[in-house]
């Protein structure tokens, strides 16, 4: 039985696969769910800093405003399905690479199990597992579950 469950979210099919398979896993196991989103630009292609940061390039900035105002809007959603399935949980952003996000986070919730969907909203998709499901249960100190 896992009692803190992080699962990825990023709008794909197979990330809302994923909620759903996490909500029922908390709701059975009275596990504590945390959903994450991750600001990953490198994948659109584009070198778009953190404004906290300091930004040089004005549309940088409109980039990442972008891919921040988008993440929020697949935050909410994840919320609504939430309450729709009956349960909740905490969601979050973070901005850099998907991979060392979603495996820090757990490391930082302490989560004992890990939700992803088989592939994301990556560009170049892999035919049987996308790069950061891959990495994830490649590099995860604790149980992956993919979601296909």
């Amino acid at each position: 039985m896992y009692k803190r469950i992080l699962v990825g979210i990023d709008g794909s099919e197979p990330s809302i696969k994923a909620l759903k398979k996490a909500l029922s896993l908390a709701k059975g196991w009275n596990a504590k769910l945390y959903g994450l989103y991750v600001i990953n630009p490198g994948i659109y292609g584009a070198s778009v800093v953190d404004p906290s940061m300091g930004v040089v390039d004005p549309s940088s900035e409109r980039i990442f405003n972008m891919l921040r105002d988008e993440g929020w809007q697949i935050i909410e959603e994840a919320k609504k399905i939430a309450l729709e399935e009956g349960a909740g949980g905490d969601f979050d952003m973070k901005f850099g690479d998907a991979r060392d996000e979603m495996l820090d986070y757990a490391e930082k919730t302490s989560a004992d199990l890990i939700i992803v969907g088989s592939t994301g909203k990556g560009m170049a998709k892999r035919l049987l597992l996308g790069s950061v499901s891959s990495a994830i249960v490649s590099h995860s100190k604790v149980s992956v579950l993919v979601v296909r």
